[in-house]
């Protein structure tokens, strides 16, 4: 202890005394640390870290599907999702839920909010219970049952400052009063961050639909049930209800996919790759370092020369070099952080679509981070630092130790340093070309044709307070009345309508009902 202690004071000292080559190199290890414990906080809070859910391992999603189509994850129709719910024994229960988009009048300015209706399984299938207040019960998700809502705990701090006397206060949404009933702890997201509040679904029993597919549904697995057992139990399911409802059924099954699949299973293999190519960079950061400690060496030849005279071994000579370098790879991962740092602060910046990359807002510097620096900060110490080291005190590979010279780095030193240069511009052209490919496909998808002509072309998006628009006549006259002073405006050429946008991945079902007949 005493000698190592010996040796980072002296490579303090070192150090100090060369505060340019310290620098540099605290520099360009940092950056390359820095990039790599960046893109590894991100992997470890959307792919290592567990969802906020009690037992997530056993939630999942339960998706229709239309194999023939090729159609995978299709949302499922209330009558399907009842049924599955009578029938199914591999799950503990079974939520239902649907996106709703909420118009939050009288309480300052009008906003529109993303939410949520979902029947009363879903709060306690995830096993959180609001911080305030309570979710709603089984006879609030009954139609005629009291209109309740459970708030984020963002839009409560965000919109009512955090007032603890919001439960039983009554909300005005789509023209319709609410009353609060909880508010969910800071840490709670679902299906996403951009869902703010919950209502009860309350759909009639004597009036589900099954031709209408517009609802998501959520299940948790029973203890020991795997998701091959669950899947082919729903299988026999939905072959039932296709054999007993033709007309809607048919072709129809049952797709589950685990939660944690569906929330980042898209952009698992894009934060792989991102990863390996950080750590491409990292390579040529270490690559740079230790061609510059190559260099120096040629420099501390006498100094090695001096200490071996003077009896210190050739172990001993090395374990002083590496502790140098362990050390500015250690002043690197402290550059490191730093930058980390500040990128993961630039991060949703710098990705307007914040779905594309889950708990992006979340993202931060945890002790799993620290260690994983930590021990980057390590490794990249011994990686730059082994090779110069060797050769300073005269090792040649396949021979034994041959004395120290007294003149420059000689041949061997010459080719290593001609082999980091020829590994730098590997691995630079391997970044290169990837970066090149990436930016050629994103120029591709720029120019491709949709089938229509995309340019001077605005959309937006309106949602009618029921309350108000009841009835398909008001719905209808609305639109008209909208569509006609919009294509009234100077520079307007035409205005349109539509239920779903094109090639904007939404897919939905509907149906109509003949009167005097049940639903379809």
């Amino acid at each position: 202890m005493a000698a190592l202690l010996q040796d980072l004071r002296y490579a303090l000292r070192l150090l100090a005394k060369n505060p340019g080559f310290t620098a540099v190199v605290a520099l360009a290890l940092g950056l390359g640390i820095g990039a790599n414990t960046a893109i590894f906080s991100v992997v470890n809070t959307v792919l290592l870290r567990p969802l906020p859910f009690r037992d997530p391992e056993g939630l999942v999603m339960l998706w229709g599907k239309l194999p023939q189509q090729g159609l995978e994850r299709m949302p499922s129709s209330p009558a399907d999702i009842a049924d599955w719910r009578k029938e199914s024994r591999s799950f503990e229960s079974i939520a239902a839920f649907n996106r709703w988009q909420a118009t939050l009048t009288g309480q300052g300015e009008p906003e529109q909010i993303n939410g949520g209706r979902a029947s009363a399984e879903l709060f306690p299938m995830l096993g959180v219970q609001p911080t305030l207040g309570r979710a709603f019960l089984p006879e609030e998700d009954r139609p005629g049952g009291n209109r309740v809502v459970v708030l984020s705990d963002g839009l409560w701090r965000r919109r009512f400052g955090a007032d603890a006397g919001i439960i039983g206060r009554a909300l005005t949404l789509n023209g319709e009063s609410f009353t609060v009933t909880g508010v969910m702890p800071a840490g709670f997201r679902f299906p996403t961050k951009e869902f703010e509040l919950w209502a009860p679904l309350a759909l009639d029993p004597n009036q589900l639909s099954r031709g209408a597919h517009y609802l998501v549904a959520f299940g948790r697995l029973k203890p020991g049930v795997s998701l091959t057992e669950a899947a082919e139990e729903m299988g026999i399911i939905a072959g039932r209800l296709a054999q007993e409802y033709p007309q809607t059924n048919s072709g129809w099954g049952v797709n589950i996919v685990l939660l944690r699949q569906q929330l980042v299973g898209d952009i698992r293999p894009a934060l792989l790759v991102l990863l390996g190519a950080v750590g491409f960079v990292l390579l040529i950061a270490c690559a740079n370092a230790a061609n510059l400690l190559l260099a120096r060496a040629a420099g501390r030849t006498r100094e090695v020369a001096i200490r071996t005279a003077l009896g210190a071994s050739r172990g001993r000579v090395i374990r002083q070099l590496l502790t140098e370098s362990t050390l500015l790879a250690g002043l690197g991962g402290v550059v490191g952080l730093l930058v980390a740092n500040w990128g993961l602060a630039l991060l949703p910046a710098l990705i307007p679509d914040r779905a594309a990359i889950p708990q992006l807002d979340v993202i931060h510097i945890d002790g799993r981070v620290l260690a994983f620096t930590l021990l980057v900060s390590l490794v990249t110490g011994l990686a730059f630092g082994l090779a110069p080291a060797l050769e300073a005190t005269g090792f040649r590979a396949g021979g034994g130790n041959l004395g120290v010279r007294g003149q420059g780095p000689g041949t061997g030193g010459r080719q290593l340093r001609s082999l980091l240069v020829v590994f730098e511009t590997a691995l630079s052209l391997v970044l290169l070309i990837g970066a090149g490919l990436m930016i050629k496909s994103f120029l591709r998808l720029g120019q491709v044709r949709p089938g229509f002509d995309p340019r001077n072309t605005l959309t937006m998006q309106l949602s009618l307070p029921a309350a108000k628009y009841s009835e398909d006549r008001q719905i209808a006259g609305f639109y008209r009345r909208v569509l006609e002073r919009i294509g009234a405006l100077p520079g307007v050429r035409a205005a349109g309508a539509i239920n779903t946008l094109p090639l904007s991945g939404s897919w939905s079902a509907t149906h109509f009902d003949i009167e005097g007949r049940p639903p379809a």
